[in-house]
């Protein structure tokens, strides 16, 4: 394990991993608070609202998420109106 920059905890490597659901009737995060990275299992970028391991809570920002893991250390995925997305958390 290693931390960045803003001391966050980190792995190249993911030991754990679960489906992002239910995220058109609510924000997603991990009961635990755990930050987490996400993998786009679908077949092309996409577009969503989160908030980063470092960010206030309510702070949020849009990033594209392609296809396969992303780098980004996230706490919370906003809602959204997007279907059939196939997106998956790990850490």
């Amino acid at each position: 394990m290693s931390t960045t920059r803003s001391g966050e905890m980190v792995s190249s490597q993911i030991g754990k991993l679960g489906i992002i659901d239910n995220i058109q009737n609510s924000n997603f995060s991990l009961p635990t608070g755990q930050c987490f990275n996400i993998k786009n299992d679908g077949l092309q970028s996409i577009k969503l609202q989160v908030q980063l391991a470092g960010m206030a809570d309510g702070e949020f920002i849009e990033t594209t998420f392609d296809v396969g893991w992303n780098p980004e250390i996230v706490k919370v995925v906003k809602q959204t109106s997007l279907t059939n997305l196939v997106i998956k958390w790990g850490y």
